[in-house]
This record gives structure tokens, sequence and C-alpha cells, in this order.
């Protein structure tokens, strides 16, 4: 069931990166959100060994709100920015990567 899990967060690593390369030509700094729960605890250890592997080095949230990227979720006094990586490919007509829908195939192991 973890490496189910990890596959997810492994795939995600390339769609999000490829767009952040699309659009800025760079990494941006990601915001790793995760939920409390028993799982995810259990699985913690294996996904953080998964984004260093990938080269990722970890910062604090104001550190990565000071990437330019979201500079018009952070400054108010800038005019509102793409909310998402997705959102700004959309304005400016690109499109999307095809990406697996992990919850589809979580909802039917699940049930």
């Amino acid at each position: 069931m973890e490496n189910s899990y990890l596959a997810a967060p492994d795939e995600s690593i390339h769609y999000y990166r490829g767009i952040s390369h699309t659009l800025y030509q760079r990494d941006i700094p990601y915001v790793l959100l995760m939920h409390v729960g028993a799982f995810n605890a259990e699985v913690l250890q294996g996904l953080l060994q998964l984004y260093r592997r990938k080269g990722f080095e970890f910062v604090t949230l104001p550190e990565a709100e000071r990437d330019e990227f979201y500079g018009g979720a952070t400054d108010l006094n800038l005019p509102p920015g793409s909310e998402a990586l997705e959102e700004a490919m959309t304005t400016r007509g690109l499109i999307r990567p095809p990406r697996t829908n992990f919850a589809a195939q979580l909802d039917s192991v699940c049930r």
C-alpha cells in the first residue's frame, strides 16, 4: 500500500516540475501540504526520502512565499497572480500534460 501511495507524489513531482519549467524555465518553491492521519505518519519517511532523491530541499513557508510566483498571493499591493500552476497554464492558453487520476484509483480500492 505504501508503494502505491508513493506513486502519486512521484508522478506529481514530474507533472508540476514540467509545468513549472514550461512556464518559468525553473522550479518554483513548491509547497507540501499534508493532512494529519495515521497513514500519512506511517509513510512520511518514505515521502521525504522520495523528495530528497528528486533533489528537493525543504524551506519554510515564508521562504517559499518570497518567490515571485507567490507574489500576487502574498503581497496585497500587487494584482492577483495565478493561484496555481495549472491555472497559469490555462491563462496562457497552454495545454496541461496528462495526469493519472489517483483519487479514482483510491476510491475503487477503498470500497
